[in-house]
Formats: structure tokens, sequence, C-alpha cells
């Protein structure tokens, strides 16, 4: 799977945007003003959804809200637009937030959500968002590195919340000599 791609944006179409990287040019989904917003030099978190006869990517600016949306997908009658379309419609940390106090008015005005949809969603992710850690990381590099690694994004998360350093190099650094203990 495909979770992120750096690139420059080459051309902005109709609710997307093609990345040109490596000399191959990938097709991002994004909401419209999303998609005409982004200039230059990007980096998008993606997931990839590959289904007879499409094979589309749906793109994030950052992965607490690739997170966000895997979780939304999980939830049984919301599908990958939908679930964007959640994602985008405040910052994540509000939509969390919303979810967690079971606000139906803010779901059901992201088009294509109705009542039902709505309740399911509060109904299956309020307690999934409630258990999250309380910490944030800042530096997505060193998250993925250790990944690579062989450790679980949990652990990585955890001790990256605990150390300090100036560079990424130095903060994976000092999370491997505290996974080492």
């Amino acid at each position: 799977m495909i979770v992120s791609i750096e690139g420059t944006i080459m051309y902005h179409g109709l609710g997307f945007v093609v990345v040109e990287t490596g000399g191959v040019g990938y097709k991002i989904v994004l909401p419209e003003d999303v998609a005409h917003s982004q200039q230059g030099q990007v980096r998008f978190y993606t997931h990839e959804i590959v289904r007879e006869p499409d094979h589309e990517l749906f793109g994030f600016v950052s992965i607490e809200a690739l997170e966000l949306f895997w979780k939304l997908i999980g939830v049984s009658g919301v599908g990958p637009r939908t679930a964007q379309k959640i994602v985008f419609a405040d910052t994540v940390e509000k939509t969390k937030e919303r979810i967690m106090a079971g606000d139906l008015s803010f779901l059901t005005n992201v088009p294509g959500i109705g009542k039902k949809t709505a309740q399911k969603i509060i109904l299956e992710l309020k307690g999934a968002l409630a258990q999250e850690p309380d910490f944030a990381v800042f530096d997505s590099d060193a998250v993925e590195a250790l990944i690579s690694l062989g450790y679980s994004r949990k652990d990585a998360e955890r001790v990256l919340s605990g150390v300090s350093g100036e560079t990424t190099e130095d903060r994976i650094r000092a999370a491997l000599k505290r996974l080492g203990r």
C-alpha cells in the first residue's frame, strides 16, 4: 500500500491533483478546496483503494488525518469519499472532539451523511477515539523510521513522546536507546 507521496504538483483537476515524483505522476483524490490550495512541493499521506475498474489514492495532509480516515472507513456504511469529507470538515482534533461529544449536527452537515450514519459513526468511534493516547508525535519521519525497523506504531509514538533532539536523527537515536533498555 502506498502510504505517502512527496513530489511536485503538476496538475490541478476537479477533486484531485497530480503529484509527480521520480518521473511518475500520481493522481491524489482530495476535496476540491484542498486540491486547489496545494502548490509546489508537497507531501500527502495516502490510502489506496483498488476496485475494478478503479485504482484511487485518497490524500491527506497529515498522518493523524489518515489515521482518522482509517477509523471512519471501518464503520459500516461509510465509504472512502464520505470518510474523507468528514476528515476535512474541520481540524482533525476538532472532528475527533465533536465525534466524542456526540455532535450529530456536525456530522449531518457533511454532504452524504444522514442521521442514521452519523449515529453509527458516533456509536462506533466514540470509545475508540477516547482511548487514543493524549500525547502528540510531532516527527512523523521518526515514527516511520522506527516502524520500518520493526517497532509497532504505538511503541514508536510512546517512546518518541518522551525524547528530545534537534534533528530527526537525534530523536531516532534517543528513541532507540530507550527501546534498547
